[in-house]
């Protein structure tokens, strides 16, 4: 089974369900975008760029490489039919609305699969449709703080720290990309495809793995026995430089824990206990931390190995690696904003994937071209334009 091959139907128009589409494209697969004829939410998400008198979110083409896109009125019954014939063909239907909302357009798993049961039918929603709460809407604040993983994370004066990225969002994709492989592989056996359903409540919950099972067994908060993961210690915590900068140390073995206190001149501290005197040891080490900047402590842990990184920026980071952004890059091109670079994913540098990336911006001819392909004539997308259903 080659991913080449694989043609997906993509109705996602947030964030969570965007993800598992991007993967499968990034792995070469067919992606065919099905959105509406008006602009949605994640086309207006900042930050906004001009050029030569268009306005593009950055956000949505940070997740729409390679992906073709038809905009078409799915409620109406030519819209329908349209799309029903483009599933006839699809490996792969993605969609990430509260269920019910694709049974009631008559576009649900019993209804594509009617029509193509090789058809694996992913959906990603909030808290799963067997939920008593499954029509429930909800973002990926409210999971992460229904989850636990806020309460888990706040700062010294007890308020929750917001994650800089979205938990629940990025952990349900990717266990949908999962997920889908899984049931691709039981298709060449079955010859039959199935539902796959991902809760994005769940995919965060399921982050919490190890401080679930130690609230669970203890009935306990981790935070009551000093048992939270990550925690913050002496040998596991960020200090501040003398520059304002942050050093993050997780010199968790004892031979790291030897190495990183030999480099800052503090042997005196291995007589203490890392758990027992994590105030007094995380307070000395902190002072020692604040006496140079963070560039003359990277210059000292350059080669010690010990679990020593900068905190570093976005900038920064995509160019952390020896080998520099090469690596971790790639662009894509789009026909207004030009060439647009873009972090990509690890799965795809392991396949060594180098076709080039590119955009379909121009969806107005993409859907003609997507039209024409299921053999639908000129006179006939004409009616369509002018019924408003294309």
């Amino acid at each position: 089974m080659s991913f080449a091959k694989l043609k997906v139907l993509d109705f996602t128009h947030l964030l969570p369900g965007e993800i598992v589409s991007t993967l499968m494209s990034d792995l070469g697969a067919q992606v065919l975008r099905v959105e509406r004829l008006d602009t949605t939410l994640n086309e207006r998400l900042p930050p906004i760029v001009s050029n030569d008198g268009w306005q593009d979110s950055l956000y949505f083409w940070s997740l729409h490489r390679n992906k073709e896109r038809i905009k078409i009125d799915l409620k109406s019954t030519t819209g329908l039919e349209i799309v029903k014939r483009l599933a006839e063909s699809a490996d792969i239907v993605i969609e990430n609305f509260r269920p019910g909302v694709m049974d009631r357009l008559g576009l649900g798993d019993s209804h594509l699969r009617a029509l193509n049961p090789r058809i694996i039918y992913c959906s990603v929603n909030g808290y799963g449709s067997a939920s008593k709460w499954g029509t429930k809407p909800g973002h990926d604040l409210n999971f992460v703080a229904e989850t636990g993983i806020l309460y888990e994370s706040q700062d010294q004066s007890g308020k929750p720290i917001m994650p800089s990225v979205f938990v629940s969002d990025y952990m349900s994709g990717t266990y949908a990309a999962l997920a889908i492989t899984a049931a691709l592989y039981e298709r060449e056996t079955s010859g039959k495809g199935r539902r796959v359903e991902i809760s994005m409540f769940e995919s965060a919950l399921s982050a919490l793995a190890v401080v679930g099972t130690i609230s669970l067994y203890l009935k306990l908060e981790p935070s009551e026995i000093h048992a939270k993961y990550p925690d913050e210690l002496p040998n596991h915590r960020v200090y501040r430089c003398k520059d304002g900068r942050y050093l993050a140390a997780a010199p968790i073995e004892p031979e790291f824990w030897l190495k990183f206190l030999t480099i800052i001149e503090r042997l005196d501290l291995l007589a203490k206990d890392v758990i027992e005197d994590r105030d007094s040891l995380s307070a000395e080490i902190a002072d020692v931390m604040a006496s140079k900047t963070l560039a003359e402590w990277m210059l000292l842990f350059a080669d010690a190995n010990c679990c020593v990184s900068p905190v570093n920026t976005v900038k920064e980071a995509v160019n952390f690696l020896p080998e520099g952004s090469e690596r971790v890059l790639t662009h894509m091109t789009h026909s207004r904003l030009g060439e647009v670079p873009q972090i990509s994913n690890p799965i795809k540098a392991i396949y060594n994937k180098k076709v080039s990336e590119w955009s379909c911006s121009d969806t107005a001819t993409e859907t003609v071209k997507q039209l024409q392909a299921i053999g639908i004539s000129p006179s006939q997308i004409e009616a369509m334009k002018q019924a408003k259903i294309i």
